[in-house]
Protein backbone atom coordinates (compact mmCIF):
# COMPACT_ATOMS: atom_id res chain seq x y z
CA UNK A 1 0.00 0.00 0.00
CA UNK A 2 2.81 2.40 0.73
CA UNK A 3 3.71 2.42 -2.97
CA UNK A 4 0.67 2.92 -4.18
CA UNK A 5 -0.07 5.92 -1.57
CA UNK A 6 3.56 7.33 -3.36
CA UNK A 7 3.06 7.28 -6.67
CA UNK A 8 -1.06 7.72 -6.48
CA UNK A 9 -0.68 11.50 -7.06
CA UNK A 10 1.87 10.86 -9.73
CA UNK A 11 -0.39 9.21 -11.92
CA UNK A 12 -3.58 11.71 -11.56
CA UNK A 13 -1.00 14.32 -11.79
CA UNK A 14 0.10 13.10 -15.13
CA UNK A 15 -3.35 12.30 -16.16
CA UNK A 16 -4.69 16.02 -15.28
CA UNK A 17 -1.51 17.57 -17.73
CA UNK A 18 -2.85 14.97 -20.19
CA UNK A 19 -6.47 15.74 -19.93
CA UNK A 20 -6.84 19.24 -18.77
CA UNK A 21 -10.66 19.77 -19.37
CA UNK A 22 -11.18 17.06 -16.69
CA UNK A 23 -8.05 18.82 -14.45
CA UNK A 24 -10.48 19.15 -11.44
CA UNK A 25 -13.09 15.71 -11.42
CA UNK A 26 -9.18 13.78 -11.92
CA UNK A 27 -7.29 15.93 -9.42
CA UNK A 28 -9.89 15.99 -6.51
CA UNK A 29 -10.06 12.16 -7.10
CA UNK A 30 -6.43 11.47 -7.33
CA UNK A 31 -6.40 13.80 -3.80
CA UNK A 32 -9.65 12.25 -2.27
CA UNK A 33 -7.67 8.31 -2.95
CA UNK A 34 -4.79 10.04 -1.43
CA UNK A 35 -6.28 10.92 1.27
CA UNK A 36 -8.51 7.52 1.97
CA UNK A 37 -5.34 5.29 1.58
CA UNK A 38 -3.52 7.80 3.96
CA UNK A 39 -5.85 6.98 6.56
CA UNK A 40 -5.76 3.78 5.69
CA UNK A 41 -2.00 3.76 6.05
CA UNK A 42 -1.83 5.83 9.88
CA UNK A 43 -4.43 3.71 11.04
CA UNK A 44 -2.15 0.58 10.23
CA UNK A 45 1.07 2.22 11.58
CA UNK A 46 -0.48 2.86 14.95
CA UNK A 47 -1.84 -1.29 14.85
CA UNK A 48 2.02 -1.65 14.19
CA UNK A 49 2.71 -2.10 10.27
CA UNK A 50 5.18 0.11 9.21
CA UNK A 51 4.66 -0.79 5.51
CA UNK A 52 8.33 -1.25 4.98
CA UNK A 53 10.11 -2.22 1.94
CA UNK A 54 13.18 -2.72 0.41
CA UNK A 55 15.00 -3.60 -2.85
CA UNK A 56 17.94 -2.80 -4.11
CA UNK A 57 18.09 0.01 -7.21
CA UNK A 58 22.18 0.04 -8.05
CA UNK A 59 23.12 -2.89 -5.76
CA UNK A 60 26.62 -1.85 -7.07
CA UNK A 61 26.45 1.45 -5.63
CA UNK A 62 24.41 0.29 -2.49
CA UNK A 63 21.07 2.20 -3.24
CA UNK A 64 17.74 0.68 -2.15
CA UNK A 65 14.22 1.54 -2.98
CA UNK A 66 13.74 1.63 0.63
CA UNK A 67 10.49 2.72 2.27
CA UNK A 68 8.85 2.47 5.64
CA UNK A 69 6.49 4.36 8.10
CA UNK A 70 7.68 5.54 11.27
CA UNK A 71 5.22 7.86 13.82
CA UNK A 72 7.42 10.95 12.45
CA UNK A 73 6.53 10.17 8.69
CA UNK A 74 2.82 8.73 9.56
CA UNK A 75 1.84 12.08 11.21
CA UNK A 76 3.37 14.22 8.46
CA UNK A 77 2.09 11.96 5.59
CA UNK A 78 -1.17 12.65 7.12
CA UNK A 79 -0.76 16.50 7.50
CA UNK A 80 0.21 16.06 3.55
CA UNK A 81 -2.64 14.26 2.07
CA UNK A 82 -5.31 15.74 4.12
CA UNK A 83 -4.01 19.79 3.00
CA UNK A 84 -3.56 18.55 -0.30
CA UNK A 85 -7.15 17.48 -0.86
CA UNK A 86 -8.26 20.59 0.86
CA UNK A 87 -6.36 22.86 -1.21
CA UNK A 88 -7.55 20.83 -4.74
CA UNK A 89 -10.97 21.43 -3.07
CA UNK A 90 -10.74 25.01 -2.81
CA UNK A 91 -8.81 25.41 -6.02
CA UNK A 92 -11.87 25.57 -8.63
CA UNK A 93 -10.55 28.94 -10.47
CA UNK A 94 -7.07 27.67 -11.34
CA UNK A 95 -5.77 26.48 -14.39
CA UNK A 96 -5.47 23.14 -15.03
CA UNK A 97 -2.12 22.61 -14.89
CA UNK A 98 -1.94 23.76 -11.52
CA UNK A 99 -3.72 20.85 -10.15
CA UNK A 100 -1.66 18.33 -12.25
CA UNK A 101 1.58 19.94 -10.68
CA UNK A 102 0.24 20.01 -7.06
CA UNK A 103 -0.80 16.29 -7.43
CA UNK A 104 3.20 15.74 -8.67
CA UNK A 105 4.29 17.46 -5.43
CA UNK A 106 2.35 16.02 -3.33
CA UNK A 107 4.04 12.43 -4.47
CA UNK A 108 7.34 13.47 -3.83
CA UNK A 109 6.50 15.00 -0.63
CA UNK A 110 5.15 11.44 0.50
CA UNK A 111 8.23 9.67 -0.78
CA UNK A 112 10.74 11.94 1.17
CA UNK A 113 8.47 11.00 4.36
CA UNK A 114 8.86 7.37 3.74
CA UNK A 115 12.50 7.24 2.28
CA UNK A 116 14.60 5.14 4.37
CA UNK A 117 18.15 5.88 2.14
CA UNK A 118 19.59 8.74 1.31
CA UNK A 119 20.18 9.04 -1.99
CA UNK A 120 16.62 8.22 -2.53
CA UNK A 121 15.62 10.96 0.05
CA UNK A 122 17.48 13.29 -2.33
CA UNK A 123 16.04 11.95 -5.13
CA UNK A 124 11.94 13.32 -3.81
CA UNK A 125 13.77 16.06 -1.99
CA UNK A 126 14.85 17.41 -5.62
CA UNK A 127 11.61 16.05 -7.42
CA UNK A 128 9.41 18.52 -5.36
CA UNK A 129 11.56 21.62 -6.68
CA UNK A 130 10.20 21.21 -9.87
CA UNK A 131 6.51 21.47 -9.73
CA UNK A 132 7.24 24.18 -7.15
CA UNK A 133 9.39 26.06 -9.47
CA UNK A 134 6.84 25.66 -12.62
CA UNK A 135 4.17 26.70 -11.01
CA UNK A 136 5.60 29.78 -9.95
CA UNK A 137 7.06 30.44 -12.79
CA UNK A 138 4.12 29.50 -15.19
CA UNK A 139 1.81 31.18 -13.21
CA UNK A 140 2.96 33.17 -10.64
CA UNK A 141 2.81 37.60 -10.41
CA UNK A 142 4.61 40.11 -11.94
CA UNK A 143 7.75 40.00 -10.10
CA UNK A 144 7.58 36.02 -10.72
CA UNK A 145 11.24 35.87 -12.49
CA UNK A 146 13.09 37.34 -10.08
CA UNK A 147 11.33 35.29 -6.85
CA UNK A 148 12.06 32.33 -9.07
CA UNK A 149 15.78 33.29 -9.69
CA UNK A 150 16.02 34.21 -6.29
CA UNK A 151 14.50 30.53 -4.97
CA UNK A 152 16.14 28.62 -7.51
CA UNK A 153 19.76 29.43 -6.07
CA UNK A 154 19.04 29.30 -2.79
CA UNK A 155 17.55 25.92 -3.72
CA UNK A 156 19.77 24.42 -5.99
CA UNK A 157 23.06 25.79 -3.92
CA UNK A 158 21.60 23.80 -0.33
CA UNK A 159 20.90 20.60 -2.57
CA UNK A 160 24.48 20.56 -3.92
CA UNK A 161 26.10 20.58 -1.15
CA UNK A 162 23.32 18.34 0.86
CA UNK A 163 24.89 15.94 -2.49
CA UNK A 164 28.40 16.96 -1.32
CA UNK A 165 27.56 15.60 2.20
CA UNK A 166 25.75 12.57 1.05
CA UNK A 167 28.61 10.91 -0.57
CA UNK A 168 30.93 11.88 2.36
CA UNK A 169 28.63 10.21 5.07
CA UNK A 170 28.78 7.05 2.82
CA UNK A 171 32.37 6.99 1.78
CA UNK A 172 34.41 8.57 4.53
CA UNK A 173 31.98 6.45 7.51
CA UNK A 174 32.58 3.36 5.54
CA UNK A 175 28.72 2.88 5.36
CA UNK A 176 28.01 -0.57 3.10
CA UNK A 177 25.19 1.29 2.08
CA UNK A 178 22.92 4.40 1.61
CA UNK A 179 20.53 2.98 3.90
CA UNK A 180 19.58 4.75 6.87
CA UNK A 181 20.23 1.84 9.19
CA UNK A 182 24.08 1.44 7.64
CA UNK A 183 24.31 5.20 7.38
CA UNK A 184 23.53 5.72 11.71
CA UNK A 185 25.42 2.39 12.22
CA UNK A 186 28.95 4.06 10.40
CA UNK A 187 28.89 7.71 11.92
CA UNK A 188 30.68 10.23 10.62
CA UNK A 189 33.03 12.02 13.34
CA UNK A 190 35.45 14.20 13.56
CA UNK A 191 36.53 16.81 11.09
CA UNK A 192 35.20 15.42 7.84
CA UNK A 193 31.86 14.79 10.28
CA UNK A 194 31.80 18.84 11.21
CA UNK A 195 31.72 19.54 7.53
CA UNK A 196 29.45 17.36 6.46
CA UNK A 197 26.66 18.23 9.12
CA UNK A 198 27.72 21.77 7.77
CA UNK A 199 26.62 20.67 4.15
CA UNK A 200 23.28 19.29 5.16
CA UNK A 201 23.22 22.11 8.30
CA UNK A 202 22.81 24.57 5.35
CA UNK A 203 20.49 22.52 2.54
CA UNK A 204 17.77 22.24 5.59
CA UNK A 205 18.25 25.71 6.74
CA UNK A 206 17.42 27.05 3.52
CA UNK A 207 14.10 24.52 3.35
CA UNK A 208 13.21 25.23 7.10
CA UNK A 209 14.24 27.78 6.75
CA UNK A 210 16.36 29.93 9.43
CA UNK A 211 18.04 33.19 9.07
CA UNK A 212 19.72 34.48 6.78
CA UNK A 213 18.60 31.95 4.46
CA UNK A 214 15.30 32.23 4.42
CA UNK A 215 15.45 35.19 1.93
CA UNK A 216 13.69 33.14 -1.08
CA UNK A 217 10.53 32.64 1.20
CA UNK A 218 8.45 36.52 1.18
CA UNK A 219 9.21 36.77 -2.69
CA UNK A 220 8.61 33.14 -2.95
CA UNK A 221 4.93 33.45 -1.99
CA UNK A 222 3.96 37.07 -2.71
CA UNK A 223 4.78 36.32 -6.46
CA UNK A 224 3.04 33.05 -6.88
CA UNK A 225 -0.46 32.64 -7.85
CA UNK A 226 -3.11 34.47 -5.79
CA UNK A 227 -5.21 31.35 -5.43
CA UNK A 228 -3.27 30.11 -2.74
CA UNK A 229 -3.10 26.28 -4.04
CA UNK A 230 0.72 26.85 -5.01
CA UNK A 231 1.29 28.96 -1.36
CA UNK A 232 -0.54 25.93 0.13
CA UNK A 233 2.01 23.17 -1.45
CA UNK A 234 4.66 25.66 -0.74
CA UNK A 235 4.36 25.56 2.81
CA UNK A 236 4.36 21.50 2.59
CA UNK A 237 7.19 22.09 1.04
CA UNK A 238 9.36 23.43 4.47
CA UNK A 239 10.51 19.87 4.69
CA UNK A 240 13.88 21.30 6.67
CA UNK A 241 12.47 20.25 9.95
CA UNK A 242 11.79 17.12 8.90
CA UNK A 243 15.40 16.52 7.30
CA UNK A 244 16.89 17.67 10.23
CA UNK A 245 14.94 15.24 12.92
CA UNK A 246 15.22 11.84 9.95
CA UNK A 247 18.95 12.57 8.68
CA UNK A 248 20.97 15.72 10.04
CA UNK A 249 20.62 14.71 13.70
CA UNK A 250 20.74 11.28 13.47
CA UNK A 251 24.26 11.05 11.32
CA UNK A 252 25.75 13.84 13.29
CA UNK A 253 24.88 13.37 17.06
CA UNK A 254 28.55 14.77 17.35
CA UNK A 255 28.72 17.49 15.11
CA UNK A 256 25.00 18.34 16.19
CA UNK A 257 26.49 19.09 19.97
CA UNK A 258 29.14 21.53 18.65
CA UNK A 259 26.46 23.81 16.93
CA UNK A 260 23.63 23.27 19.21
CA UNK A 261 24.09 26.44 21.18
CA UNK A 262 24.57 28.40 18.02
CA UNK A 263 21.48 27.04 16.34
CA UNK A 264 18.97 27.61 19.42
CA UNK A 265 20.27 31.26 19.47
CA UNK A 266 19.49 31.37 15.64
CA UNK A 267 16.00 29.67 15.44
CA UNK A 268 14.98 31.91 18.52
CA UNK A 269 16.24 34.70 16.81
CA UNK A 270 14.75 33.53 13.48
CA UNK A 271 10.88 33.18 15.53
CA UNK A 272 11.86 36.91 16.97
CA UNK A 273 13.03 38.64 13.58
CA UNK A 274 10.39 37.08 11.40
CA UNK A 275 7.38 37.96 13.81
CA UNK A 276 8.79 41.53 14.12
CA UNK A 277 8.48 41.51 10.27
CA UNK A 278 5.39 40.07 10.27
CA UNK A 279 3.73 43.37 12.38
CA UNK A 280 4.46 45.38 9.73
CA UNK A 281 3.49 43.88 6.76
CA UNK A 282 0.45 45.17 4.75
CA UNK A 283 0.20 42.56 2.06
CA UNK A 284 -1.51 39.51 3.48
CA UNK A 285 0.74 36.70 1.42
CA UNK A 286 3.86 38.74 2.87
CA UNK A 287 2.18 38.72 6.14
CA UNK A 288 1.60 34.59 6.43
CA UNK A 289 5.31 34.16 4.87
CA UNK A 290 7.06 35.96 8.04
CA UNK A 291 4.52 34.21 10.64
CA UNK A 292 5.00 30.65 8.84
CA UNK A 293 8.94 31.84 8.86
CA UNK A 294 8.06 32.47 13.06
CA UNK A 295 6.56 29.30 13.67
CA UNK A 296 9.04 27.37 12.01
CA UNK A 297 11.88 28.77 13.90
CA UNK A 298 9.87 28.13 17.15
CA UNK A 299 9.80 24.72 16.00
CA UNK A 300 13.77 24.61 15.09
CA UNK A 301 14.02 25.53 18.88
CA UNK A 302 12.37 22.83 20.33
CA UNK A 303 14.23 20.41 17.96
CA UNK A 304 17.47 21.84 18.57
CA UNK A 305 16.55 21.57 22.38
CA UNK A 306 17.92 17.92 21.85
CA UNK A 307 15.00 16.67 24.50
CA UNK A 308 11.92 14.48 23.50
CA UNK A 309 9.33 16.87 24.40
CA UNK A 310 10.98 19.98 21.71
CA UNK A 311 11.51 17.16 19.29
CA UNK A 312 7.63 16.28 19.84
CA UNK A 313 6.73 19.61 19.99
CA UNK A 314 8.89 20.23 16.34
CA UNK A 315 7.08 17.58 14.55
CA UNK A 316 3.71 18.42 15.75
CA UNK A 317 4.26 22.19 14.92
CA UNK A 318 5.09 21.54 11.20
CA UNK A 319 2.11 19.21 10.76
CA UNK A 320 0.04 21.27 12.35
CA UNK A 321 1.33 24.69 10.94
CA UNK A 322 1.02 22.94 7.20
CA UNK A 323 -2.95 22.18 7.63
CA UNK A 324 -3.84 26.11 9.16
CA UNK A 325 -1.09 28.11 7.84
CA UNK A 326 -2.26 26.70 4.02
CA UNK A 327 -6.09 27.16 4.93
CA UNK A 328 -4.70 30.79 5.48
CA UNK A 329 -3.15 31.05 2.56
CA UNK A 330 -6.29 29.86 0.60
CA UNK A 331 -8.26 32.44 2.88
CA UNK A 332 -5.78 35.30 1.41
CA UNK A 333 -7.18 33.49 -2.01
CA UNK A 334 -10.65 34.36 -1.04
CA UNK A 335 -10.39 37.76 -0.22
CA UNK A 336 -8.18 38.22 -3.46
CA UNK A 337 -11.23 37.14 -5.52
CA UNK A 338 -13.52 39.22 -4.10
CA UNK A 339 -11.34 42.68 -3.80
CA UNK A 340 -8.36 41.71 -6.55
CA UNK A 341 -6.13 42.69 -3.99
CA UNK A 342 -3.90 41.24 -1.12
CA UNK A 343 -3.12 44.17 0.20
CA UNK A 344 -4.71 44.55 4.41
CA UNK A 345 -5.45 48.41 3.53
CA UNK A 346 -8.70 48.23 1.23
CA UNK A 347 -10.18 45.39 3.08
CA UNK A 348 -11.68 46.96 6.19
CA UNK A 349 -14.97 46.26 8.11
CA UNK A 350 -16.23 43.29 6.42
CA UNK A 351 -17.58 41.14 9.29
CA UNK A 352 -20.76 42.88 8.92
CA UNK A 353 -21.87 41.45 4.85
CA UNK A 354 -19.63 38.47 5.77
CA UNK A 355 -20.25 37.03 9.35
CA UNK A 356 -19.21 33.30 8.28
CA UNK A 357 -16.41 34.32 5.84
CA UNK A 358 -15.34 36.29 9.57
CA UNK A 359 -15.74 33.52 11.43
CA UNK A 360 -13.78 30.83 9.31
CA UNK A 361 -10.75 33.94 9.41
CA UNK A 362 -11.13 34.33 12.90
CA UNK A 363 -10.71 30.26 13.86
CA UNK A 364 -8.04 30.05 10.80
CA UNK A 365 -6.07 33.28 12.83
CA UNK A 366 -6.75 31.78 16.38
CA UNK A 367 -4.90 28.33 15.17
CA UNK A 368 -1.79 30.67 14.09
CA UNK A 369 -1.61 32.32 17.46
CA UNK A 370 -1.59 29.20 19.20
CA UNK A 371 -4.77 29.21 20.83
CA UNK A 372 -5.77 26.23 23.70
CA UNK A 373 -8.30 24.14 21.81
CA UNK A 374 -6.79 24.33 18.32
CA UNK A 375 -4.22 22.94 16.76
CA UNK A 376 -1.42 25.42 16.86
CA UNK A 377 -1.41 25.65 20.74
CA UNK A 378 0.15 21.93 21.53
CA UNK A 379 2.53 21.91 19.03
CA UNK A 380 3.87 25.28 20.25
CA UNK A 381 3.64 24.80 24.24
CA UNK A 382 5.77 21.16 23.85
CA UNK A 383 8.57 23.24 22.06
CA UNK A 384 8.59 25.54 24.55
CA UNK A 385 8.85 22.97 27.36
CA UNK A 386 11.32 21.29 25.54
CA UNK A 387 13.75 24.27 25.11
CA UNK A 388 13.47 25.26 28.54
CA UNK A 389 15.52 22.67 29.38
CA UNK A 390 18.44 23.47 27.70
CA UNK A 391 18.14 27.00 26.73
CA UNK A 392 15.83 29.08 29.08
CA UNK A 393 17.14 32.23 27.84
CA UNK A 394 16.43 31.08 23.81
CA UNK A 395 13.22 29.71 25.01
CA UNK A 396 12.01 33.30 26.63
CA UNK A 397 12.70 35.02 23.30
CA UNK A 398 11.12 32.05 21.65
CA UNK A 399 8.04 32.79 23.77
CA UNK A 400 7.89 36.52 22.85
CA UNK A 401 7.92 35.58 19.03
CA UNK A 402 4.69 33.30 20.26
CA UNK A 403 2.81 36.57 21.88
CA UNK A 404 4.31 38.46 19.16
CA UNK A 405 2.20 36.33 16.95
CA UNK A 406 -1.23 37.32 18.89
CA UNK A 407 0.00 41.03 17.96
CA UNK A 408 0.51 40.31 14.10
CA UNK A 409 -2.17 37.96 13.42
CA UNK A 410 -5.03 39.51 15.33
CA UNK A 411 -4.14 42.71 14.51
CA UNK A 412 -4.61 42.10 10.91
CA UNK A 413 -8.01 40.44 11.55
CA UNK A 414 -9.35 43.38 13.15
CA UNK A 415 -8.45 45.62 10.31
CA UNK A 416 -9.82 43.36 8.05
CA UNK A 417 -12.95 42.30 10.05
CA UNK A 418 -14.16 45.14 12.07
CA UNK A 419 -12.21 48.37 11.39
CA UNK A 420 -14.16 51.17 10.07
CA UNK A 421 -15.20 52.10 7.21
CA UNK A 422 -17.78 48.56 6.74
CA UNK A 423 -16.87 47.46 3.46
CA UNK A 424 -19.81 45.00 1.50
CA UNK A 425 -18.77 41.61 0.41
CA UNK A 426 -19.89 38.53 -0.33
CA UNK A 427 -19.93 35.95 2.30
CA UNK A 428 -18.54 32.19 2.04
CA UNK A 429 -19.74 30.52 -1.35
CA UNK A 430 -20.40 26.91 -1.58
CA UNK A 431 -16.29 25.91 -2.35
CA UNK A 432 -15.53 27.85 0.78
CA UNK A 433 -18.04 26.33 2.91
CA UNK A 434 -16.45 22.88 1.86
CA UNK A 435 -12.83 23.36 2.18
CA UNK A 436 -13.38 25.67 5.19
CA UNK A 437 -15.78 23.06 7.51
CA UNK A 438 -13.25 20.44 6.43
CA UNK A 439 -9.74 22.96 7.68
CA UNK A 440 -11.43 23.93 10.66
CA UNK A 441 -12.65 20.33 11.97
CA UNK A 442 -8.49 18.86 11.65
CA UNK A 443 -7.74 22.08 13.53
CA UNK A 444 -10.01 21.30 16.29
CA UNK A 445 -9.48 18.04 16.37
CA UNK A 446 -5.80 18.28 16.42
CA UNK A 447 -6.25 20.84 18.93
CA UNK A 448 -8.63 19.15 21.37
CA UNK A 449 -7.08 15.32 20.49
CA UNK A 450 -3.49 15.94 20.10
CA UNK A 451 -2.59 12.48 21.79
CA UNK A 452 -3.90 10.55 18.31
CA UNK A 453 -0.11 12.17 16.88
CA UNK A 454 1.93 12.93 20.39
CA UNK A 455 1.81 8.92 20.90
CA UNK A 456 2.56 8.04 17.12
CA UNK A 457 5.28 10.66 17.12
CA UNK A 458 6.37 10.10 20.84
CA UNK A 459 9.02 6.80 20.48
CA UNK A 460 10.72 8.88 17.48
CA UNK A 461 11.13 11.66 19.54
CA UNK A 462 12.45 10.11 22.73
CA UNK A 463 14.76 7.46 20.30
CA UNK A 464 16.18 10.76 18.69
CA UNK A 465 16.40 12.72 22.42
CA UNK A 466 18.43 9.41 23.68
CA UNK A 467 21.01 9.80 20.63
CA UNK A 468 21.62 13.16 21.30
CA UNK A 469 22.10 13.15 25.22
CA UNK A 470 18.92 14.21 26.18
CA UNK A 471 19.73 17.56 25.59
CA UNK A 472 20.14 17.85 29.67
Amino acid sequence: MIHVLIFLPLVFGLLVLLRPGQARGLGLLGAAAALVLGLVSFGAFLDGSSGAYQVPLLAEAGVYYAVAWDGVGAVLMLAVVITTFIALLAAHDVPPAMVGLALLMESGLLGILAARDLVLFYVFFEATLIPSLLMLGLFGGSGRVRALVKFAIFTLVGSLLMLAGILAVRYLGGAPSFLQADLVAHPLAGAAGTWAFAAFLIAFMVKTPLFPLHVWLPDFHAENHPSGLADVMGTLYKVGLFGFFRWALPLFPEAFAAFQPWLLALAALTALGAAWTAYAQTDWKRLLAYGALSHMGVGALGLFSGTPEGALGAIFLLAASAVYTGALFLFAGSLHRRFGTLDLRPTSGLAKSAPALAALGLILVLAMVGLPGLSGFPGEFMNLLGAWQTSPVWTFVGFLAVIAAAAYALGAYQQIFHSAPDKPADDLDAFEWQWGTLATLVIVFMGVYPKLFTQALQPAAEALAALLGGGR
